[in-house]
Order: structure tokens, then sequence, then C-alpha cells
């Protein structure tokens, strides 16, 4: 499995629980920092990827590079950004106040320590990012032309607002990746483990 960062993120913090949450699949981490530089992100060759916030942007702009029957899961997925968040505040977000936004998480802790060590100059090419990108449901279609991908989103997600969200909702979830990893509401995807 394949697991894509979101912003100032980085996925293998988490790698022990993973494991042994999915314990039948080797795991490879796709740091934030390999996503923000376009040129340099490679799809992942996986049979199953999981991306994350503003990794599944990053997924769904390179989706013409998608193997077919590879399995994508989109957890918060992001399709425009800015449609519900002005440009200005986007540029303004700070570690702290996306923190704020994450609520009350077991491990964030841990989440904020291995952002800090992201430069300022790195973090600001991620809000670009999502400042910049978007994918057009209309022409891209993303969950209705590929049966192999799957977007689930929180029902308390401040981060990503709901009108943006297409997929299965899940109760009582935010934005954080560890509690959907812990629920695993799509573990009957992840055909070894089903």
């Amino acid at each position: 499995m394949a697991w894509v960062s979101g912003w100032a993120s980085d996925i293998s913090i988490w790698e022990t629980e993973i494991y042994e949450r999915f314990p039948s699949y080797s795991h490879r981490f796709i740091d934030y920092f390999d996503l923000v530089e376009a040129d340099f992100f490679v799809m992942p060759e996986s049979e199953i990827v999981v991306g994350w916030s503003l990794g599944t942007l990053a997924l769904l702009k390179n989706l013409d590079k998608k193997v077919k029957e590879q399995k994508w899961i989109l957890v918060c997925p992001i399709i425009d950004f800015c449609a519900c968040w002005r440009p200005a505040v986007v540029r303004a977000t700070t570690l702290e106040s996306f923190g704020k936004l994450l609520g009350d998480v077991d491990g964030k802790d841990k989440w904020m320590e291995s952002a800090l060590r992201y430069s300022p100059e790195q973090l600001n090419a991620g809000l670009e990012f999502l400042v910049q990108t978007h994918v057009n449901l209309e022409t891209d279609n993303y969950l209705q032309d590929d049966a192999n991908i799957h977007a689930f989103f929180g029902t308390h997600d401040k981060i990503i607002p709901l009108q943006q969200c297409e997929g299965i909702a899940c109760e009582n979830l935010g934005h954080w990746l560890p509690d959907y990893i812990r629920t695993a509401p799509w573990s009957a995807l992840v055909a070894n483990d089903a």
C-alpha cells in the first residue's frame, strides 16, 4: 500500500499503527514534501493507494497516470480548496491554526513535531498548490468513471467543506487520518484484510 500525505504531514509517523492494522501489505509512505514539487511526484506503483487531504488533490491531478486495476482510497478528498476558503485565508494559514481546526485528536503533538521540520517555504508551496489546483468534477468525474476510486470524508471535518465531498460519509470523523485508520471504514476494499 502507498500512503500519500496531506499538507505538512508525514504519514510514516503512524507506521506502527498502519502495519498492525494492515499486516498483509508492505507499506510505502510519500512525504508531503514530495507532493509540492509537481515534477517530482511519481505515481505510486502499489496495488492500493491511500491519499489524505492535499495528497488526494495531488493524486487526482495525476488521474491520467493511474493504473486501471489500482485501488485508490481518498480520505478527506479535496476538489477545489478555494471554492470555500478565500486564497488570502489559505495563504495566511499557520500550523497552529490548522492544528486548531483538526480539533482535540489523539497524537496531534506528534504530527505537529513532524510538521515543524518543514521550512516556511515548503509549507507555503503546499498552500499555493491548494490555491492554484482544483479538479473539475464535471469533466474528470473521478468517482463515476473508475470503480477502483473510493472517497471517504468525515461529517465533522472543519477543513474540507462538506459541499465539496462526494463519496461515503463517515459519521463522527473529522479530518484526522489516524481516526480513519483506527476505524478503517474502507477495510472491505482492502482485499487481503477483508
